[in-house]
C-alpha cells in the first residue's frame, strides 16, 4: 500500500480514465496539472481493463482519479479501494460535454480538487 511520497507543496498527481479521451487530460497538462493517462499504463488504451484494476493502479501510486463515469461510485469494490488507499475520484457531472469543456470543468474546480487530493479525502467529488 505504498503511496507516492510528496510534500504538501508539490502538486497532486491525477490518473485520467479512458472515457475522458486524450485531449482533455492533455489540456489539463498544458494548464499545469500532473495527469497520467490510462493508455500510457495499459495496453490497447486499457480497453480490457476493469474499473477496479485501473483505479487500484492509480490509487496505489497516490494519484487521485479523474473520470466522467459516475456509475463507478456505485461499485462496492471501488469504495473499498478508496478507503484502503485513502483516495478520491473526481467525476464530471455530465458526460455530454465537449473535450475542451471537460477539461475546463475540472480546471474551474482546480483549487478544490487539488485540496481534496492533498488532504487525501476519501470518496467521490
Amino acid at each position: 500500500m505504498s503511496r507516492s511520497r510528496r510534500s504538501s507543496e508539490s502538486p497532486p498527481e491525477f490518473f485520467a480514465d479512458r472515457c475522458l479521451g486524450r485531449r482533455a487530460p492533455a489540456l489539463l497538462i498544458e494548464w499545469g496539472w500532473l495527469v497520467h493517462v490510462i493508455g500510457d499504463h495499459f495496453p490497447n488504451d486499457a480497453q480490457r481493463v476493469g474499473d477496479d484494476e485501473w483505479i487500484e493502479h492509480g490509487l496505489r501510486r497516490g494519484w487521485s482519479l479523474l473520470t466522467q463515469d459516475e456509475r463507478i461510485s456505485r461499485q462496492p469494490v471501488v469504495r473499498r479501494l478508496l478507503e484502503r488507499y485513502r483516495g478520491c475520484v473526481h467525476c464530471l457531472d455530465s458526460a455530454n460535454l465537449s473535450t475542451s469543456a471537460k477539461a475546463a470543468r475540472f480546471e474551474s474546480h482546480r483549487r478544490v480538487i487539488h485540496q481534496h487530493a492533498r488532504d487525501r479525502q476519501v470518496g467521490f467529488s
